[in-house]
């Protein structure tokens, strides 16, 4: 056994024995994405690909812990008509992060006109936005043409987006001065958000860490505590294991980071996983018929059943422990790897940033500061 593997089982068996700490609070984060998806944004797209998982564990350091849910537009796209806008709605506002996750990774590139303000406009009109008072909502919308396209006025749409309480942040995906003659600033001062100017080819850089190995190891033992059950069962673990698999393609740091948001409290598949379902308040057995359970759960009783699933949640939280121990360190060589080779980490680091920043004015603290 590797001396790394050896130190994180001790470290893992140290945190399991300590005392529980109480449930901390909760609060809704709804984050939407609006990706440009024009003949000219194919680092763009790689770079969203390659760090939204990045995204997803910044949230996960966040004190308290998000409501997550993850919505997907894009626009300037050719498998939408001139009467849409070229906009295509894929995913609404949903907490199935493996879901958004799959509908990033089909995304095609191909030309049409870039509708800046439409665009916002579906996705505040468009979307399922939190009612809650204080909810956490953000528009990153993305692109590198002018911002001015289009009938309808960015401004106007950013400006109703602030009326709802919905932040948008610009990011332009090229040189700053550039972004600033094609309007982008305008659109993130509209939208009481933030503008980047992003060199997307530095997105989809990966960086390889010594503690990747571990979290692929751990990575498979995690997949075993999952059960599926009803309807979406099987689709689910199946989507589960293509989405491991799409992050695996993308580069080593993808599926690290990916391995990282599985280990922590904001991936929850309780639509699917008997594990996650069983923590939801007001959970009986009694509300399944027996054709929604696993073969293996049929002809148990409740008690027995639930001796499975806790025994299944000791495993998936040790091993969750684990990548989380794993993680700190894996980040801690990325950000140096980062300062000495980019000095700019692209569009993952600005989005990070930005949703640090926003999150803490919100009430939000952070671990760590």
């Amino acid at each position: 056994m590797k001396t790394s593997r050896i130190v994180s089982l001790v470290l893992a068996a140290l945190l399991a024995a300590t005392t529980t700490l109480p449930a901390q609070e909760t609060r809704p984060v709804d984050v939407v994405v609006v990706l440009d998806t024009s003949g000219s944004m194919e680092n763009l797209l790689d770079a969203t690909r390659a760090r939204l998982w990045d995204v997803v564990n910044e949230l996960g350091h966040m004190q308290p812990t998000p409501e997550l849910r993850v919505g997907l537009i894009s626009f300037g796209t050719e498998k939408a008509t001139e009467d849409d806008g070229f906009i295509i709605q894929h995913v609404d506002l949903t907490d199935e992060l493996d879901e958004a996750y799959a509908e990033l990774m089909e995304l095609t590139i191909g030309g049409g006109e870039e509708y800046v303000g439409r665009a916002l406009n579906e996705a505040v009109d468009g979307m399922s936005w939190s009612p809650e008072w204080d909810a956490l909502r953000i528009v990153f919308v993305a692109g590198n043409e002018p911002a001015d396209q289009g009938d309808e006025d960015f401004g106007v749409a950013a400006r109703a987006a602030r009326d709802r309480d919905i932040i948008v942040n610009a990011l332009y995906a090229g040189n700053r001065e550039q972004g600033v003659v094609e309007k982008w600033h305008k659109v993130a001062q509209a939208g009481e958000g933030n503008f980047s100017a992003i060199d997307p080819t530095i997105g989809s850089i990966q960086i390889a860490t010594p503690q990747d190995d571990l979290l692929l190891e751990l990575n498979g033992s995690l997949n075993t505590t999952y059960v599926p059950y009803g309807e979406k069962g099987a689709a689910g673990l199946a989507n589960q294991v293509a989405q491991d698999s799409n992050a695996s393609r993308l580069g080593v740091q993808s599926c690290s980071s990916r391995i990282v948001a599985k280990g922590g409290a904001l991936y929850n598949n309780a639509s699917w996983d008997l594990v996650d379902k069983s923590l939801e308040e007001g959970f009986d057995w009694e509300a399944l018929s027996l054709s929604d359970l696993p073969e293996a759960l049929r002809e148990m009783s409740n008690e027995e059943r639930n001796d499975v699933i806790e025994a299944k949640r000791a495993e998936r939280e040790r091993i969750q422990q684990e990548i989380q121990l794993a993680s700190a360190a894996r980040e801690d060589f990325v950000q140096q790897a980062l300062a000495e080779r980019l000095g700019d980490a692209g569009l993952g680091e600005a989005m990070r940033q930005v949703i640090r920043e926003q999150a803490k004015a919100k009430g939000f603290t952070r671990e760590g500061g």
